[in-house]
């Protein structure tokens, strides 16, 4: 593993901490090279709120990550979660003093750095995470999607801009810090997750991710091959073990196991069994009907569908998702969450796993490390779009070398 080749994603989430490193081999390939993960202490609904016990997580996950790939960590790209972030769609064109102006990277940053200068970070309380290229448009016609080498008299780019509360996104980037680690770049959740379970065609068609984790579900819609909406919802996993917990009378940490050894999103059986739980602070076991579980945890999945549904169809985007819905996190593994969450959208369903891999695939392999792997691919591909060298961990490395006066005014360029 060369170190001029690593890549390393910090995926802080509210019930884990996961480490990658991977490795770019010859051929352009990721390789996971380095697994750490620790449980996730004082984050709630994608929000800090105890940093100390979230820094303490970190190192554990770091550590643990660097004692499997044998090599140190200095620099990470990590996440952004949680209900504070916001996103918009804008363009921005040029026109040139020639009919055949042959498009550089420089008229790229130019676009982008027009869309970024109409951001006003202090005045608007955000920070830019993400300036995201939908398409462009030459002379008022041709639509294309990578103009560099063509020839125009006008470009026109339209973007998608991702941002997140600057305090939020100040917190966070102070706690990595805290932990002995340097932030290189941040992923939006939303952005990972789809890059790692989407297919081009299904971009092309229409799609929705919904990445349901433990303290938030992240959509994304994507349509005409690229992001179109990006939205999270304070609601997750850990609502539906708070139900069962407050339902039956039991703690959290039993709840859990009810839920992951019995539950599922809609009941498959006649008749349920019947399981011998213990109540809080009682010695005397009682017993809860299966068919009663799976009513609690059906409940709250069809809320969380609900509102993922009824954002859909106040933006218009429900009848243009011809792909369906594709479902990924750690809820996703629920049984029968596909058949509940069809019933709901009316849109085909599927379960998303990360692809595009090697390493690691017994730990990995499943949709709840679906942003940590896409963090990895989402670098990959950028740097590689970039056509520059790959993302290194290494003090001297920036992954944006698009123009110092540039980042300096936002933090992700593709």
């Amino acid at each position: 593993m060369g170190k001029e080749n690593v890549i390393v994603a910090l995926d802080i989430g509210t019930s884990k901490i996961t480490t990658l490193i991977g490795d770019i081999d010859d051929s352009g390939n990721l390789v996971v090279a380095g697994f750490g993960e620790a449980p996730s202490m004082g984050i709630e609904k994608g929000i800090i709120v105890k940093p100390n016990d979230v820094i303490s997580a970190i190192r554990k996950s770091v550590d643990e990550a660097e004692s499997t790939a044998g090599s140190k960590i200095s620099g990470v790209i990590a996440n952004v979660s949680g209900y504070h972030i916001e996103c918009r769609n804008d363009a921005e064109k040029i026109e040139f003093n020639t009919s055949q102006k042959i498009i550089t990277q420089m008229d790229i940053s130019q676009l982008i750095e027009k869309v970024a200068s109409k951001i006003q970070p202090q005045k608007e309380n955000l920070e830019v995470i993400h300036i995201i290229p939908k398409k462009y448009i030459l002379d008022n016609e041709d639509e294309v999607i990578d103009p560099i080498g063509l020839v125009a008299s006008k470009i026109e780019g339209k973007f998608h801009i991702v941002l997140d509360k600057i305090n939020a996104y100040t917190n966070l980037k102070k706690v990595i810090e805290s932990s002995g680690l340097r932030v290189i770049d941040f992923v939006a959740n939303p952005i990972a997750s789809a890059t790692a379970v989407l297919y081009p065609e299904e971009k092309e068609m229409g799609i929705v991710v919904l990445d349901i984790g433990a303290g938030t579900t992240d959509m994304a819609v994507y349509k005409d091959g690229s992001i179109e909406y990006i939205k999270s919802f304070p609601v997750g996993g850990n609502q539906v073990t708070m139900d069962i917990a407050h339902r039956f009378k039991v703690s959290k940490e039993e709840a859990e196991k009810l839920k992951t050894s019995y539950g599922a999103a809609i009941p498959d059986f006649e008749e349920g069994e019947i399981i011998e739980v213990y109540p809080r602070g009682s010695e005397e076991p009682i017993h809860v009907d299966q068919l009663d579980l799976v009513d609690t945890i059906e409940a709250r999945l069809s809320e969380i569908f609900e509102i993922a549904k009824r954002e859909l169809e106040e933006l218009g985007y429900l009848g243009k998702v011809n792909g369906g819905v594709v479902l990924t996190g750690g809820v996703a593994k629920t049984p029968y969450i596909k058949e509940l969450a069809e019933s709901i959208f009316g849109l085909d369903v599927r379960i998303g796993k990360p692809k595009a891999y090697t390493g690691f695939s017994d730990k990995v392999a499943f949709p709840e490390y679906a942003t940590s792997i896409g963090m990895l691919l989402f670098a990959k591909n950028k740097v590689s779009s970039m056509n520059t060298q790959p993302v290194s961990n290494s003090s001297s490395f920036d992954i944006l070398k698009i123009g110092k006066s540039l980042i300096e005014k936002i933090k992700s360029i593709f």
